[in-house]
């Protein structure tokens, strides 16, 4: 299986980054990618609340279906703030549309990213309503996790994922530098060394100041060898998954089984 990933730099205008997605996406598709995934909140990086949400009838999230539909590819549709309009509070949502253009899964980010430090003050948990649900789901018969951002802070998380059988997983990111540069670099070989499955990292890159993004959307292997990796640019970073090397992996080093 050959995954796609799209670092790019999203700013406050929908319009741009929507175009900029689908730039890449046409990348991935060109190096046949059997799955293509964004970054947290690709479609508005800015400051405005309102501006940030959308609805389910967003004309955006309809094109991503029509262009999945059309070139038969199975998208991660990174996050948007999608508004629940039962809490009136938009949730940090990734849509993953297979290959038939159908919505198949809905990830809700579970954990919100809370700091407060001298020098950065932030917390998404007064405006987003986390969700409560795993994110876990199968394109092309194969058995994948998601998680967003910080949720790859939180180990048990990504356990229940391989207890579930998830062979990869892929986290879309808006990882900040200042908070998070190490905390990237060891946690995604982490994650994938003690689950052993496939890591899919996807971050932002770009920004000023406390808004820098980390970058570095990477592939880490199940045995933490990074297999595929890019720095700073606005690129796709694409990798051959070999599922029956994991497998065979898995089964020379059990651990897994003996997890309590």
């Amino acid at each position: 299986m050959k995954i796609s990933l799209i670092q790019i730099g999203s700013g406050d205008d929908k319009e741009v980054n929507f175009q900029k997605a689908n730039k890449y996406i046409a990348e991935a598709i060109t190096q046949k990618a059997d799955i293509v995934c964004l970054p947290e909140v690709f479609l508005y990086s800015g400051d405005d609340e309102i501006a940030k949400m959308e609805k389910t009838s967003s004309r955006y999230l309809t094109a991503f279906q029509e262009l999945a539909k059309t070139k038969r590819i199975n998208i991660i549709l990174g996050s948007v703030l999608f508004l629940d309009e039962l809490t009136n509070k938009p949730k940090n949502t990734c849509f993953v549309i297979d290959r038939q253009g159908k919505i198949v899964y809905r990830y809700d980010k579970q954990y919100m990213y809370d700091v407060e430090r001298k020098d950065l003050t932030y917390r998404e948990s007064d405006t987003v309503e986390p969700g409560s649900e795993i994110g876990f789901f199968e394109l092309d018969g194969i058995k994948i996790g998601v998680g967003i951002c910080v949720d790859l802070r939180y180990p048990e998380y990504f356990r229940e994922l391989m207890k579930k059988g998830a062979e990869i997983i892929f986290l879309p990111s808006s990882f900040r530098k200042a908070t998070g540069q190490l905390a990237w670099d060891v946690l995604t070989k982490a994650r994938a060394i003690e689950n052993q499955f496939y890591f899919c990292a996807c971050g932002q890159t770009g920004g000023m100041g406390i808004k820098e993004r980390v970058g570095n959307s990477r592939v880490v292997s199940f045995d933490g060898k990074i297999i595929s990796e890019i720095g700073e640019e606005e690129a796709v970073v694409s990798a051959d998954l070999d599922l029956e090397a994991l497998r065979a992996f898995r089964k020379e080093f059990p651990v897994l089984k003996q997890v309590r």
